[in-house]
């Protein structure tokens, strides 16, 4: 088994603000228990085991990477939420790659600490911006600006998730004497700064126990603005009621409201852009409609065509009398008689506030042009998910957040 990967700078960037809001997720008492990189707290099989629930699963292949990890932080109210990351790996996340395994696909699963991976991410990119600024020759620059992702083995031969990268401060070049002159030529290797994660090898075959629930389509779609955070919004509405009420609906209105003793609050967001692919009311059965449009459209072809007969017969045969005519033209008019308009889909969800504001941590860590597009998925009684697009789109990141029951009383009118 083999896995061995180079990252850039941006990617390297990119990779850590996707991996630092996924790691508020995991419970902080990991981290003090696993006492740093390179401890021996996840090394056994047994140990891996029992820390399962406060985990992340890593799949690597040929074509993308994936992690997939559960809230289980008490502090910020995470427990319960599902995330499910997907980058490319090919002509994407990585500048290149080599991955060997006698695993279908030729894929490796893996579970590690994202807190440890996050803090050795956060180590190599410290490196590199100092490789980079540092840097005098070209040469220096691209020798400390890379960073090696591979699995090797430490500590007695157990696996681990290797981080390597040249310290620029200890990495020899051309020296300038004080009149400008170069004295020597040449550009030494500095010392390698290494961090290595801990993990346990899986089969492949696990990661079915790891993949984001299955679910019919969405009641309601809605892209969120980019400029728009909604992050600030709930983050004070959080201080107010522990439950917040989603309402959206497909006019591209998104509504967050409390309630408590004291009153009630409600913010809108409209002007958002409604999906209506892979949606119910793209069916015409989402929440909020009458008869759905293929039966309205059926019904009216059914008619014009019992119409369309009427008047073939009237063609082939004389009127018989003026009742007739007026018979006929009364179902005319009964058939061209304007349809009532359609209510948009609406859909209603109730959620933790502070689990919703552990779900939208990456709109503090990913700029406005780290993402191409985020949507907002509402199931009524089932779920929440929010799905962002990376930019450029070299994959994608989806939260799952648990919903509470809505009654006919908790929803407006």
């Amino acid at each position: 088994m083999k896995f061995k990967a180079k990252l850039s700078v941006p990617h390297t960037q990119l990779l850590y603000n996707l991996v630092n809001p996924l790691s508020k997720l995991q419970s902080h008492s990991q981290q003090y228990s696993s006492s740093g990189i390179g401890s021996n707290a996840l090394l056994s099989s047994s140990n891996a085991s029992s820390s399962l629930s406060s985990s992340t699963i890593l799949y690597l292949d040929d074509d993308k990477l994936v992690f997939s990890t559960r809230g289980s932080s008490y502090k910020n109210d995470s427990d319960g939420i599902f995330c499910f990351a997907e980058l490319i790996t090919t002509n994407g996340i990585f500048n290149s790659h080599v991955i060997q395994s006698l695993e279908a696909d030729n894929a490796i699963l893996m579970e590690l600490s994202l807190l440890q991976f996050k803090t050795a991410l956060k180590g190599v990119l410290s490196t590199q911006k100092e490789s980079i600024g540092n840097s005098i020759s070209g040469a220096a620059s691209s020798l400390g600006s890379e960073v090696i992702i591979k699995l090797a083995k430490r500590n007695g031969g157990l696996p681990h998730l290797c981080f390597e990268v040249r310290d620029p401060l200890t990495t020899h070049h051309n020296r300038i004497d004080e009149v400008g002159g170069v004295v020597g030529g040449a550009v030494a290797e500095g010392i390698g700064v290494n961090y290595a994660v801990p993990v346990r090898i899986m089969k492949v075959v696990e990661l079915q126990y790891h993949v984001p629930p299955r679910l019919g389509m969405p009641d309601v779609q809605l892209m969120l603005p980019k400029d728009r955070p909604i992050r600030n919004v709930v983050e004070r509405l959080r201080g107010i009621s522990p439950y917040l009420y989603m309402e959206g609906n497909m006019k591209g209105i998104l509504t967050l409201r409390i309630d408590s003793d004291g009153g009630s609050i409600r913010i809108s967001l409209d002007k958002l852009v409604p999906i209506h692919e892979d949606c119910k009311s793209s069916q015409g059965n989402g929440p909020g409609h009458g008869k759905n449009s293929s039966g309205s459209q059926t019904q009216s072809q059914t008619q014009n065509s019992d119409h369309q007969e009427e008047m073939e017969q009237d063609d082939s045969q004389q009127p018989q009398d003026s009742h007739d005519k007026q018979k006929m033209s009364h179902q005319h008019t009964q058939t061209t008689q304007p349809k009532e308009p359609i209510a948009p889909a609406r859909c209603t969800v109730k959620v933790d506030s502070k689990k919703l504001h552990a779900s939208l941590h990456w709109q503090a860590t990913l700029g406005i042009r780290d993402v191409s597009s985020a949507v907002l998925c509402m199931w009524e009684n089932e779920m929440l998910v929010l799905d962002v697009t990376l930019n450029p789109e070299i994959g994608r990141f989806m939260y799952y957040i648990p919903v509470h029951y809505v009654s006919s009383d908790d929803v407006d009118p």
